[in-house]
């Protein structure tokens, strides 16, 4: 019963869909023979209905996995009566076809409170465009990726969760990831409507920045939130493994910088207005590029679903008709936008001032379409490999962190550039100290812990640009720019001053930490223990500093007997200066345990910035809001 109501709204999402994008394309074909405000009442109240409706299949999903319906396919291949609630919940959506119940909930939640909202002359076009989006996910949903399809006869249990994704982790990073991809969809819709209308201006501007920064702050997030769980998780130390599902997330997070950035110039000096608009093509269009090749089987990642070709093939079908559509749109209206003159329509006012904030802009915007680029050949070129050359290859992170090694030091020397703005400024004190306080720590680091020319000079910029921004005028730019900075800068010190060492040991021995032994760790004890879904064995170790206990790490090896899976549970002391990180793994036949340890100072300086960086885009959404 419970299936029967989730799958019944999912179709009558389907159907209101496709009635809202009708009635009003009728309306534009027609020249308006509906009045305007009937036709927003009536649109409205779709968007509201479409929720109602998207909540409830999603609740009657989340039932079903929470009093284990193996009835349901679904239920049965992903969860089992053994896991705690949290996961039973969490798991509706760490599968394929839950996460589109909760990717269409999301996106109907996003519709609903725009047309709640926003009372612009872009609304009614706007959400007509996200009718149209809606149905295209609900009927790929519904007919190809059925997420309430029965299974008889029903069986006595279900086959379980993967373990690595029993983890809050799996409760926080989807949601938050999903809710910032569909939110350029709003974004998409707004600059697709200013297109259809031909009035890309202020008021479209400060239509599309509240959308945007909301979308940008949850994707940044969503980052965050998978990036922190892979640290705490997987048992490799690592933040960041340039898997091809993470490279994804990062392509449309790289444009939406860009588009950020033009949205301010259009909204300040009516610049950049057909370069906005196809950064929210192309920012939307990558997100949906993401949904197939992680539901197409094509990419080896930890991320993808294993789903057959049909699915593939519809998605290709869902991304070429709304990509070829809103491309065809902004070819036809950008000509007749530019007009027969031939006049640019994005120039900009400072002409003669190289070091404008519209040039220093589109520079940087320049540098952030390279990074796309060179994340999507290193993405797409072992798809590429396969299908021409039937030769399989694998792109690693060697390859991105040389290049993208060199591409930010122009884009953060424009950056710095930036706060300095004229030359003559470079001598106020506040700047002079934050350039020499870079200096010291720069060379501090080179001679130190031998690092190349090109890491050095990277962290002598991104910190720079950090002082400078913290420096100056509290407004969200510069507590973006500031949390952007302190990102780059715990990745060069936990990269150049981490270390690592692998060990076997034994209970009541002790091993040196540190180089010059001021850290230690000494084996106090071994525990096992059952748990509702797991069999643990626990190693608990003494941390001394200074021949002083100041912790106790207790690493596990986790064992799921449902899934016959075993998994490494790292534990971490996490201080000021770096974390120590204990993943201890089997033990041979002379009781010597192997033990991973790893040091990785600063580290928590990467989730701070990109808290900086939400809270930026947060507060220009109130702001905005207020005005």
């Amino acid at each position: 019963m419970i299936a029967n109501i989730g799958f019944s709204a999912l179709v009558t999402i389907l159907l209101a869909s496709v009635f809202s994008f009708s009635l009003v394309m009728y309306n534009i074909v027609a020249l308006k023979k509906i009045n305007e405000k009937t036709l927003s009442e009536i649109v409205f109240a779709i968007a509201f209905f479409s929720f109602v409706l998207a909540f409830i299949s999603q609740i009657c999903l989340i039932y079903s996995f929470i009093i284990s319906d193996y009835s349901i396919l679904n239920v049965y291949n992903n969860s089992h009566h053994l896991k705690p609630l949290i996961y039973k919940i969490s798991g509706s959506w760490g599968n394929h076809e839950g996460s589109m119940i909760l990717l269409i909930t999301i996106i109907c939640a996003y519709t609903f409170l725009y047309a709640l909202i926003d009372n612009s002359e872009f609304k009614n076009v706007a959400l007509a465009i996200q009718a149209f989006i809606i149905a295209g996910f609900s009927s790929y949903t519904a007919f190809v990726s059925n997420p309430f399809e029965r299974l008889f006869p029903v069986p006595l249990s279900g086959l379980g969760l993967n373990p690595l994704l029993q983890d809050i982790g799996l409760a926080l990073h989807p949601p938050m990831l999903y809710s910032g991809y569909i939110g350029f969809s709003l974004v998409f819709s707004i600059a697709l409507a200013g297109l259809v209308k031909e009035k890309i201006n202020s008021n479209l501007a400060i239509n599309l920045s509240r959308w945007l920064n909301l979308s940008w702050a949850l994707l940044t997030i969503g980052i965050a939130l998978g990036s922190w769980w892979a640290y705490r998780e997987l048992g490799w130390g690592g933040y960041w493994f340039w898997d091809a599902v993470e490279n994804i997330s990062l392509m449309p997070w790289i444009a939406a910088i860009a588009l950020v950035h033009s949205v301010k110039i259009l909204n300040k000096n009516g610049d950049f207005k057909l370069w906005t608009i196809l950064l929210a093509i192309v920012t939307f269009i990558l997100c949906l590029i993401g949904l197939f090749l992680v539901r197409s089987g094509l990419l080896t990642s930890l991320h993808s679903f294993a789903v057959d070709e049909k699915r593939g093939f519809y998605i290709i079908m869902l991304i070429a008709l709304i990509g070829g559509f809103s491309l065809s749109i902004f070819s036809f209206k950008s000509i007749k936008m530019s007009g027969i003159k031939n006049i640019s329509i994005d120039k900009g006012k400072e002409k003669n001032v190289f070091i404008s904030k519209a040039n220093l802009i589109i520079f940087n915007n320049y540098f952030l379409l390279i990074a796309l680029f060179t994340i999507a050949l290193g993405t797409l070129y072992p798809i590429i490999s396969q299908v021409f050359y039937y030769k399989s290859i694998s792109v690693g992170e060697q390859y991105y962190n040389k290049i993208f090694s060199i591409l930010l030091l122009p884009f953060m020397i424009f950056l710095n550039l930036s706060y300095i703005k004229k030359y003559r400024d470079i001598l106020e004190i506040k700047k002079l100290l934050s350039i020499l306080l870079s200096i010291v720590l720069s060379f501090f680091i080179y001679f130190n812990y031998k690092t190349s020319f090109v890491g050095i000079s990277l962290f002598f910029l991104s910190f720079t640009a950090f002082l400078f921004s913290s420096l100056s005028k509290f407004k969200p730019t510069n507590i973006g720019h500031s949390g952007f900075s302190l990102l780059l800068v715990g990745v060069i010190l936990s990269t150049i001053l981490g270390y690592s060492k692998e060990v076997s040991i034994k209970p009541g021995e002790q091993i040196n930490i540190s180089e010059d032994g001021s850290y230690k760790a000494i084996f106090k004890s071994v525990e096992y223990y059952a748990a509702k879904n797991f069999l643990s064995r626990k190693i608990n170790f003494d941390i001394i500093k200074n021949d002083k206990i100041i912790t106790t790490l207790s690493p596990e090896l986790r064992y799921y007997p449902v899934s016959d899976n075993t998994t490494y549970e790292a534990a971490i002391n996490h201080n000021l200066v770096s974390d120590i990180y204990f993943v201890v793994g089997n033990k041979d036949d002379n009781e010597n345990y192997a033990l991973r340890i790893y040091v990785k100072p600063f580290i928590y300086l990467i989730w701070i910035g990109c808290i900086f960086i939400a809270a930026s885009a947060i507060i220009s959404v109130i702001k905005l809001r207020r005005k």
